[in-house]
């Protein structure tokens, strides 16, 4: 039996976090049946139960150091979790399971990483020195490795994959509609666009964007679609999705319950366009094949519409958005579809093999501890 430890964002609410754990946890256990899991977590019972394997509470230091000792191999990933945009304490938090995995002599991979942005000369030179001792290191974007080589990371262990929810399963299409109907959604037969926003205080002309998207989904409405809210974040998306809802004169849907990573992509889809400021959203959309525009606030979103040939309705980093220009392509994905359709599916191809090989490599790590272990034995 080998002993893995993960090590991310998890037990928090947020459905793109608990998508790459399930991602993760369902490939391991398909791939390596002998290989029992444990993962940290905020909610360490709602993990346990979610995801059918071990779990323990993530800010206990006494179990949290058991857990690294017990372990063979520690994952810290998916996600963006090096970074200090968050906080500093985030960015030490994770830098420190890993200093400990490897004082403990475990194997330590950065499973499907985002990497930054890491500021202040202190910040970086630990990251430098723990990330060097990491035994192999993926990647889901390029933007990450140039961010970890401007740190004067040495490691040569670093591939470019992609983010691990793309190996996410869905739910059946009847168990979609379900959801859909229980929040009250009416099947007319209309199209139907899906909306994933977030409440983000760094956008350059603050709550400006909110009126902006309010009248983006007017503007698509008034074309006959139905608009469908999907929040991503529990519960901080319902609050923002209402706020744009409520600016509307027409009627719109928001999933207000709680639903798994799996539900969320199977209502994903059942739709037909979707227009996101969600990362994760958009990463659904392309695994279901789901037309998509992204609204831009931090560089992952840029960098995976530019990596899925999908368009950019506006960057809040940047500039006040405009409600014309988000409808106008959005429409024009209607008008287009076969075309975006075909784009999409060429492009989120190439981004499940790449997010195939998180595994590939993880696999000949486990291989290696799998000898190790029967070198001991001999």
């Amino acid at each position: 039996m080998v002993n893995l430890l993960i090590a991310g964002y998890h037990g928090f609410g947020n459905c793109g976090d608990e998508a790459i754990l399930k991602a993760m946890t369902s490939n391991i256990k398909e791939y390596a049946p002998d290989v029992d899991i444990t993962a940290l977590s905020h909610k360490p019972e709602f993990t346990k139960t979610e995801y059918g394997i071990k779990s323990v509470q993530r800010f206990n230091v006494f179990q949290v150091l058991s857990a690294i000792r017990r372990s063979d191999i520690i994952l810290s990933g998916g996600g963006t979790l090096l970074q200090n945009s968050t906080s500093t304490r985030s960015l030490l938090y994770y830098l420190s399971i890993i200093k400990l995995a490897k004082l403990f002599r475990k194997r330590v991979m950065l499973y499907a990483n985002g990497i930054g942005p890491v500021t202040g000369k202190f910040n970086q030179s630990v990251v430098r020195a723990v990330i060097n001792t990491v035994d192999v290191i993926t990647l889901r974007e390029k933007l990450s490795e140039a961010d970890l080589r401007s740190l004067d990371v040495s490691n040569p262990n670093v591939t470019v994959t992609a983010d691990a929810a793309f190996k996410l399963k869905s739910v059946e299409d009847e168990r979609a509609e379900e959801i859909l109907k229980n929040e009250g959604f009416i099947e007319r037969g209309k199209p139907r666009v899906g909306v994933s926003v977030r409440a983000w205080h760094k956008a350059k002309y603050g709550d400006d964007y909110i009126s902006k998207l309010a009248r983006a989904f007017d503007n698509i409405a008034d074309t006959g679609k139905e608009i469908i809210f999907l929040p991503m974040q529990f519960p901080s998306d319902i609050a923002i999705s209402k706020r744009v809802s409520s600016m509307m004169k027409n009627k719109s849907y928001i999933l207000q319950n709680r639903y798994t990573p799996s539900e969320i992509l199977g209502v994903v889809g059942r739709l037909d366009a979707m227009v996101s400021m969600r990362l994760h959203t958009l990463i659904f959309a392309a695994v279901k094949n789901i037309p998509m525009v992204g609204i831009i606030y931090d560089p992952k979103i840029e960098y995976y519409l530019k990596e899925l040939n999908m368009p950019e309705g506006g960057d809040v980093r940047k500039e006040k958005l405009d409600s014309g220009k988000i409808s106008d392509i959005t429409l024009n994905i209607f008008e287009n579809m076969d075309k975006y359709k075909s784009a999409l599916k060429a492009k989120a191809d190439i981004m499940m093999e790449k997010a195939d090989e998180n595994d590939v490599l993880l696999m000949q790590q486990l291989d290696i501890i799998r000898k190790e272990k029967e070198r001991k034995r001999k």
